[in-house]
């Protein structure tokens, strides 16, 4: 019998669910490919377009494997298989017309949810992958079977023990290769370069990056937090490179103190090896795997971070780098124009190194700049010359990399920070949230025998520092120039906490929490559990024997096989059962109106409701009429009937 893709209810709506799951993570190319597949489709189904043929549908899948092998240069990891999944399936839906496709847009279904899972630990997609996963295999159940949706909790409830065993027992694996993204970039988008227009990119979006928990550390404004990424050496002006910082040698020193306090990060996958900790931090520990330390406080994973990884940073708010720069901290490409001139003449009134970072200072706060993401393109030999004399619109990498540059010129060793600063508090979770909105750059200088913080921004626009990244880029360009140097000032919602910040904190609480405790229930973990069930003995095996008595009695009551029958079938185990009581039993392939029959004939004071029973069962059973209600007379009836 021929099918249509969206007469089937449950199954359309569930596979295009976990088409669209994917669809939010891959290229826009294929997305649309896929969308229109399915607008086609329909269109066939309902206004009686001409369809695709197998062997066409069959072309577009070997062009579609083609450009992906061009696009990622393989199918293995996040990106690959996505897309190569969900043109898959779309295509697969153009194709399906009978049972056995059917089956395997159900197959392709169950894989679509299982890799979203596989890479995306958000307790947000709990729900529709549930729906999508439920409508799936109701759509399995052949609707010629009454209570179709009790059958599917049935199943679904003997499933449960399983895979309750299968999360603590099952040992877990770490496949790096099936785990990587299967291109360069990673999921934040952090890189180690510092290009004019690229930490603007990256602060244009609000994904997340990490989360942190500080509880143990005297920090109580997001002002203070300064998360360290990476420490740019090479200047080329406006734009800045990472050069060579060297392994930091582990010493005694770096033991745990009783002094030192602690903090936890959670940091989303970025197939990379940053690792982005707090000024101050002397010591990083990975759950998983293990880390290294460069010198500038720099930290690394030994391997890129595929997944979302957790580490607990070792803090000392007495801390001071007082490494001292070579040479290479000094060295800038050649100036010109106003920009040779300027620092020319800085060196002849200023002398000394704090006098020369004061002209510094002032030259930023007394030029009229502007703070914005869309500072426009800056390129060429002249660029940091139209920056500083000209245009005078940039963003925080902007002023980073020219303060950086300009105090080199002047003889100050000098180097780029880029990371984050500040974050969203969850006072509900007690974390930082750090999104991409919080993307940043600063700079150090070395100055009385240390290295010393520098942000140029603070004079720029200190109302991003104060308000955080995400208040203020969500005010208007107009807003932003207005009150960037206004630290008083608010936006009109003020400092109060509305319900759907309160729900925003919940649902964000949430996903923590279980992003942690799954990423953290580590082959470690398992063991530590069943090591403390072996210690418990006598009361995990009573406790185990009540558990399973407790479901089997609450399963019996919930799953009768009387729910599960239709009206017709319960009469007739109604009969059966007190047939059997006579020690009348069926026969080998006694059809039940047979048996009936010889049940009356055995049983002649019975013989007229077994007439009854017999003429409904066929009619109900085997016609098919619709006799709703009159099954439960005819029960009744028969119940009457057998006591007598």
């Amino acid at each position: 019998m021929k099918r249509q893709f969206f007469a089937q209810t449950s199954l359309a709506f569930s596979f295009i669910t976990a088409m669209v799951m994917v669809g939010l993570e891959v290229s826009p190319w294929v997305a649309l490919f896929s969308l229109g597949l399915l607008v086609w489709k329909w269109g066939v189904e309902k206004l009686h377009w001409k369809n695709l043929s197998r062997k066409v549908t069959g072309g577009l899948s070997v062009l579609l494997l083609a450009q992906i092998l061009v696009q990622y240069r393989t199918l293995i990891g996040q990106d690959p298989s996505y897309t190569f999944l969900l043109g898959l399936s779309a295509l697969r839906v153009m194709d399906y017309e009978n049972e056995r496709d059917h089956r395997f847009l159900v197959l392709l279904g169950f894989v679509l949810i299982s890799i979203k899972a596989l890479f995306s630990l958000d307790i947000y997609w709990i729900i529709p992958s549930g729906l999508a996963f439920a409508g799936l295999w109701y759509s399995l159940l052949s609707p010629e079977l009454p209570q179709r949706g009790k059958i599917l909790l049935k199943v679904f409830a003997l499933s449960v023990p399983g895979a309750v065993v299968l999360f603590f027992a099952f040992p877990r694996f770490v496949l790096p290769w099936a785990m990587s993204r299967g291109e360069a970039t990673g999921q934040i988008g952090f890189s180690e370069e510092l290009n004019p227009g690229r930490v603007a990119e990256l602060a244009g979006v609000a994904n997340m990056v990490f989360r942190a928990k500080l509880s143990d550390l005297p920090i109580n404004s997001s002002q203070e937090l300064y998360w360290r990424g990476s420490v740019l050496v090479n200047s080329r002006g406006l734009s800045w490179r990472p050069g060579m910082l060297g392994v930091k040698p582990r010493s005694e020193a770096e033991n745990d103190k009783p002094a030192d306090r602690h903090y936890e990060v959670a940091l989303e996958p970025h197939a990379n090896t940053f690792l982005f900790v707090l000024e101050g931090t002397e010591q990083v520990q990975l759950e998983i795997g293990n880390s290294f330390s460069l010198n500038a406080s720099v930290f690394r994973s030994a391997r890129p971070l595929m997944t979302t990884t957790v580490y607990r940073g070792r803090w000392n708010e007495s801390f001071t780098d007082r490494q001292i720069p070579d040479e290479e901290y000094l060295k800038i490409p050649e100036l010109r124009g106003q920009v040779a001139d300027w620092v020319t003449t800085t060196k002849e009134k200023h002398p000394t190194p704090a006098a020369r970072i004061e002209a510094l200072q002032a030259f930023y706060q007394g030029n009229d700049f502007t703070y914005t993401l869309n500072p426009g393109a800056y390129g060429g030999a002249n660029e940091l010359e139209s920056f500083l004399f000209y245009r005078k619109r940039g963003f925080c990498e902007h002023f980073a990399g020219s303060y950086a540059t300009l105090a080199r010129a002047l003889g100050i060793p000098a180097r780029v920070i880029v990371g984050y600063q500040g974050g969203r508090y969850n006072p509900m979770g007690e974390f930082w949230r750090v999104s991409q909105r919080d993307a940043h750059a600063w700079v150090e200088i070395f100055n009385n025998g240390r290295w010393q913080r520098v942000d140029p921004t603070q004079w720029v626009a200190p109302l991003r520092l104060v308000i955080g990244a995400e208040d203020f880029f969500n005010l208007s360009e107009e807003d932003q120039k207005v009150f960037a140097r206004d630290i008083q000032w608010r936006p009109k919602t003020g400092d109060g906490i509305t319900l759907w910040d309160r729900v925003g904190f919940l649902m964000d609480d949430l996903n923590y929490r279980w992003t942690y405790f799954l990423v953290d229930f580590d082959r470690t973990s398992q063991k530590s559990f069943w090591q403390s069930l072996t210690d418990l003995k006598l009361q995990l095996v009573v406790g185990l024997i009540f558990v399973v008595v407790l479901c089997v009695l609450i399963f019996r009551s919930l799953f009768r096989n009387k729910g599960l029958l239709s009206e017709e079938q319960v009469l007739y185990h109604a009969v059966l059962s007190w047939g059997k009581k006579q020690e009348t039993f069926p026969q080998d392939a006694e059809t039940p109106l047979q048996y009936l029959d010889r049940l009356g004939k055995e049983h002649p004071s019975k013989k007229v409701i077994l007439s009854k029973v017999s003429d409904y069962y066929d009619r109900k059973a085997y016609a098919k009429k619709d006799l709703s209600g009159e099954g439960s007379k005819i029960l009744a009836e028969w119940k009457e009937a057998s006591r007598n």
